[in-house]
């Protein structure tokens, strides 16, 4: 196992911190009080990270569960805010993103540039659907309009939205997490695809499955449903206008 920080290395970092000033011990306390906090954050984003890959490898809550002597309810609500403290780069490597296609991913990502550009903590379902319009396929935008709304009056009430709700980045970390909205469309787009490879097009019936969050919001609130859209999206592969789930 790979040495951990000791208590002396520990008490290091404090006396460092702030070594220029006049040594203040109360000022010290605080400062060793943000270093717990982040090994803290540090030790549940690896066990998040580690419940992650148990979950892309098939295992269910009850699987988790089980050995520590929690039901599946209790799995959830102990190890589901630790998921919360992951990044998409972490869910990359924990495998749950595997099928996602380029587009798709690609989706991800300009949604996560946007939450990191704007210097939130997390990326929500606003960012992921102004990644889904900004897509250079253009699919939203096309089922938008077929359904009698302007793609544009859609994006612009997710711009005018205010950020004052949302909290700002966490110090330290590089990457915003994944916001419980912008998580549970990834879990859809997954859901949406079958089995199959997740692509833009599931990533934006997933915002519909959740028409309270800010990005469902944004597209109920201009007419645009889930049957109507998946309606579209099949006829325009060329398939039966059923939903299959």
């Amino acid at each position: 196992m790979a040495q951990m920080a000791s208590l002396p290395e520990l008490v290091g970092l404090v006396l460092l911190d702030g070594i220029d000033e006049p040594r203040d011990p109360v000022r010290q306390i605080a400062a060793a009080e943000r270093i717990a906090g982040e090994l803290n954050v540090l030790g549940d984003s690896l066990v998040g990270f580690f419940v992650e890959m148990a979950r892309a490898e098939g295992c269910s809550w009850t699987d988790i569960g089980a050995p520590r002597g929690l039901s599946r309810q209790g799995a959830q609500q102990r190890y589901g805010p630790l998921l919360a403290r992951l990044t998409l780069d972490d869910l990359v490597r924990a495998g749950v993103l595997q099928p996602f296609d380029n587009g798709a991913l690609g989706c991800l990502r300009h949604a996560q540039t946007r939450a990191t550009r704007l210097g939130h903590d997390a990326i929500d379902s606003g960012d992921l659907l102004l990644a889904v319009l900004d897509d250079p396929a253009g699919l939203a935008g096309t089922v938008i309009r077929a359904l009698g709304a302007d793609p544009a009056d859609v994006r612009a009430a997710l711009e005018q939205e205010p950020d004052d709700d949302r909290p700002a980045a966490i110090p330290g970390r590089t990457q915003p997490g994944i916001g419980p909205d912008a998580r549970r469309a990834i879990d859809g787009a997954i859901a949406e695809a079958h089995g199959q490879g997740v692509a833009v097009a599931h990533l934006f019936l997933a915002l519909l499955r959740a028409p309270g969050s800010p990005g469902g919001q944004a597209l109920t609130a201009h007419g645009i449903t889930r049957p109507a859209a998946l309606a579209q999206i099949l006829g325009l592969a060329g398939r039966p206008t059923q939903d299959p789930a």
